[in-house]
């Protein structure tokens, strides 16, 4: 898991500590900027007793596939996808909060039109968050965070049709770690908020697997299978426009070790671990809060470079609410 350093560059411009303490981490303050948070970084905990629902809309469309040297092959017929999730977090304590994060997909083939999908679940993580450490923006401590959890299999994952549109899962329990840390600026008048965040992800099983599945078994295939350890690493950053207006961008970088698929094949054994896969990706968004309770974020996310992955151009637009 790599680390990423927060560092703060100053071109003519004095950067000063804000006494800013987003609502995600339990602040009460009228006067504080409102931010709905970024698209790729993971949110902090919350004051105790206090809840946080944020349903996700994206749309998601294959563009280019990317070979092991960086390469890039126009995609004819891919997977697009619509994928629904929402974000539920309690805050047990003021430094512990549980979240979930279901998920629901409708996948289609561009070949086949709409016709050709399913609406399906998605596999179910569930995490822990602990902030260690509390913000001292006098001293330019930021707020760092641990997240540690398991995302559960219930998505569909095998017995798959041959489009593999109705696949929502791994077949995998995923243990799932991240530190994050968040730290708030002024600059020129303006609020600055930074996120930095790795996270590691690793299979604590092997699944069964008959037939098609998402690891690129056939439909003769009997076997097991196991995803490869995989993470991301990124900052973001907000830039409050006002108190309502921000924009925000995220760069990050997703890594991935291949899958190992064991089992018979038409009596044939095969025992073989995919090639690993990365990326980077940003993306750029807008915020628009109507109070520190409400707001709302459109934005795109797309690799920008990567090695054995498919390169996709995904709108997302999310609706956060406080309580």
């Amino acid at each position: 898991m790599k680390l990423i350093y927060n560092i703060s560059f100053v071109f003519g411009l004095i950067i000063t500590p804000s006494s800013l303490y987003a609502a995600d981490s339990g602040s009460s303050s009228d006067k504080q900027q409102w931010y709905t948070g970024s698209l790729l970084s993971p949110a902090g905990a919350l004051r105790q007793g206090g809840v946080t629902i944020e349903p996700y809309i994206s749309y998601n469309r294959p563009i280019y596939n990317i070979d092991a040297f960086g390469h890039k092959s126009p995609t004819y017929g891919g997977t697009q996808s619509v994928v629904n999730t929402t974000l539920m977090k309690y805050g047990i304590t003021n430094h512990i909060s549980v979240q979930l994060h279901p998920q629901f997909l409708y996948k289609w083939k561009s070949s086949y039109g709409n016709g050709g999908g399913q609406p399906r679940i998605g596999d179910l993580p569930l995490d822990i968050i602990w902030r260690f450490v509390d913000p001292d923006p006098n001293r330019f401590i930021p707020a760092v965070m641990f997240f540690g959890g398991v995302s559960f299999p219930t998505g569909r994952y095998d017995h798959l049709n041959t489009t593999k549109t109705n696949a929502g899962g791994n077949g995998n329990y995923v243990f799932r770690a991240a530190l994050v840390t968040q730290s708030t600026y002024k600059i020129a008048g303006h609020a600055l908020r930074a996120r930095t965040w790795a996270t590691f992800r690793r299979s604590l099983n092997e699944a069964e697997i008959h037939g098609i599945s998402g690891y690129g078994t056939s439909k003769d295939f009997l076997g097991r299978a196991q995803a490869g350890m995989n993470g991301q690493g990124g900052v973001s950053l907000e830039f409050g426009i006002n108190q309502r207006w921000v924009l925000a961008c995220d760069v990050a970088r997703n890594w991935s070790y291949g899958s190992r698929v064991k089992g018979y094949n038409n009596l044939t054994y095969i025992d073989k671990t995919g090639d690993g896969s990365g990326d980077w990706v940003v993306a750029p968004a807008i915020e628009y809060n109507w109070s520190r309770r409400y707001g709302i974020i459109a934005g795109v996310s797309t690799p920008f470079w990567g090695r054995n992955t498919n390169e996709s151009l995904s709108g997302q637009v999310a609706f956060d609410m406080v309580f």
